[in-house]
This record gives C-alpha cells, sequence and structure tokens, in this order.
C-alpha cells in the first residue's frame, strides 16, 4: 500500500526476484511463534521492545511490523495471539494504556500528531490511514478498529492491539501507546516463508551491527559458499568466497562510507539470504 521511492523500489525488486531472506540475531528463534494466513508469514515475538526497535527487528529479519488491513486478518491475528501464541499477558504491559496488555503492530502518528500511518518498517514512506482523535475519521476508507481512541493522553504515537481489553476498549481493539514502552509485537512478511529459509535464519550469525570495521559472521553448520555487499543501490561493493566447512569469518568493511548496506550469503545448496548491515 506504499508509495515507493526508486531507491527503496531497488531493494524490494533484488528481495522478491531472488527470493532471499533477512537474518537478524535481534530476536531469540526461542521467543518466536510463527503461523501463515492467506498467502503471508507472520511472527509473534515474545520479546520486548519499543515501537521503533520493534520495527527495526522485523525489518532485519526482511519482514515488517503487521499492516492490518481488513476485518479477516484482524481475526485471524487475534485468534492467534490470544489462543496459539502462548503469550503471558502480564509480561508485555502498556501501563498508559489502562494497564492492558498490548503487542505493538505496524501504525504510528510519529511524524505528525493526530496523522496516523501504516509504517511497519519504520521508513520515509508510509500510508495514512485515520486522521484525528477518536472522533476523528478514516482515511480513505481503510480499515481501522479503535476502541474509543485514539486520544494521545500524555503523548501516545505508536498503535498496540490490546490482548485483554482497557477502561476504554475491549481486547483486540486497538489503542495508541507511548512508544517507549516494551511490548511484544507481530512482524509481517510478504510470502510464506520456507523450512530451509527458517531454518538458515535462525542458525546464521553477524554481528556487530551496526558494524564498525570488522563484520563476524559464524556460520553454525551451515555451508556458506560466497558473500556479496551490496550498497542500498543495489551495487555489488564487494565479494568474497569462502573455505569449505569454515565456521566463521571476519569480513574487512573498513573501505565501505558509513550508510546501509545488504550482505547476500549463499550456501553450497542453493538458499539464499540477504541482510541489512548499518556501518
Amino acid at each position: 500500500m506504499k508509495t515507493m521511492t526508486l531507491k527503496t523500489a531497488v531493494i524490494a525488486i533484488i528481495f522478491l526476484v531472488s527470493h532471499y531472506l533477512v537474518s537478524a540475531q535481534c530476536s531469540d528463534p526461542s521467543t518466536i511463534y510463527s503461523f501463515v494466513y492467506n498467502g503471508k508469514t507472520y511472527e509473534v515475538v515474545k520479546e520486548n521492545k519499543t515501537w521503533v526497535d520493534a520495527a527495526l527487528c522485523a525489518v532485519e529479519r526482511g519482514g515488517i511490523l503487521i499492516e492490518i488491513n481488513d476485518v479477516s486478518e484482524q481475526n485471524a491475528i487475534y485468534t492467534e495471539l490470544t489462543t496459539l501464541a502462548n503469550i503471558t499477558v502480564s509480561n508485555t504491559v502498556a501501563p498508559d494504556g489502562g494497564g492492558g496488555s498490548y503487542v505493538w503492530i505496524g501504525g504510528n502518528d510519529l511524524s505528525m500528531e493526530g496523522n496516523w500511518v501504516w509504517n511497519g518498517n519504520n521508513d520515509s514512506n508510509s500510508t495514512p490511514f485515520w486522521m484525528g482523535t477518536a472522533s476523528g475519521n478514516p482515511v480513505g476508507g481503510l480499515y481501522n478498529n479503535w476502541g474509543n481512541e485514539p486520544d494521545d493522553f500524555g503523548g501516545q504515537d505508536a498503535l498496540g492491539l490490546s490482548l485483554n481489553g482497557w477502561p476504554l476498549g475491549s481486547a483486540g481493539q486497538w489503542n495508541d501507546v507511548n512508544h517507549n514502552n516494551t511490548l511484544y509485537y507481530v512482524i509481517e512478511y510478504a510470502s510464506v516463508l520456507s523450512m530451509d529459509q527458517i531454518d538458515f535464519q535462525t542458525q546464521i550469525k553477524l554481528f556487530p551491527n551496526p558494524v564498525v570495521d570488522f563484520l563476524n559472521l559464524e556460520t553454525n553448520g551451515i555451508n556458506v559458499r560466497d558473500i556479496v555487499i551490496l550498497n542500498s543501490f543495489g551495487q555489488i561493493v564487494k565479494r568474497m568466497t569462502l573455505e569449505e566447512g569454515l565456521t566463521s569469518v571476519k569480513i574487512d568493511l573498513s573501505h565501505l562510507n558509513r550508510g546501509i548496506y545488504f550482505i547476500k550469503m549463499n550456501t553450497k545448496n542453493g538458499t539464499s539470504i540477504l541482510k541489512k548491515i548499518i556501518k
């Protein structure tokens, strides 16, 4: 639903054509509950992060914070959250949200108060879906599921989906809460992930990220054949072939300017992933 810049379109094409998956260590695989709905994979990440950090982790893992576009998706997500994801609601509470329990989804009005947008990857492109407070209006007829909200009580700029209700709303409805709350969150992927992609995602390790001069790669038994570093325009800036059986490697990135890059890793069996790195 977003209008892409040329830069983001190039990145999206690289991702879609090559069927890459971002691998990230921003979340522990043991805390993640995954499910599939309507041709997409979703992950419920049971780790506490601010809205901004949750969006960053979603991007690092190859997805976005979920953007809920209709009542069917809303109902499917809520059912998974409350019946199958095994969430302890007392572990994901927003005190300013009436003391209720929430998970982050991909909406906010961080840029302009009252202008609620879908921006699940927290970039410069967004889709407005609501304007105003609780007495406001949907933008372009887009779906919303507010309680008697939003009200910007004390400065509330991020969107939470309620798990157990609060004084102004019911379980399943949306509430604006302070973006610095640390809550669980839901990631949405554009397609159904394969088991090879999921295995690769959880086993490969890259650190530190952001990187200063050297990036460390630990394969954990994955046979990585070669590595390609791309800049944000999809241009190759470094290429490496790894020795078979290598379990770790230090990648020299000291010659690169500061900015956003992508590391593509190809395995001997043909699986590939793309991970975002920041220098």
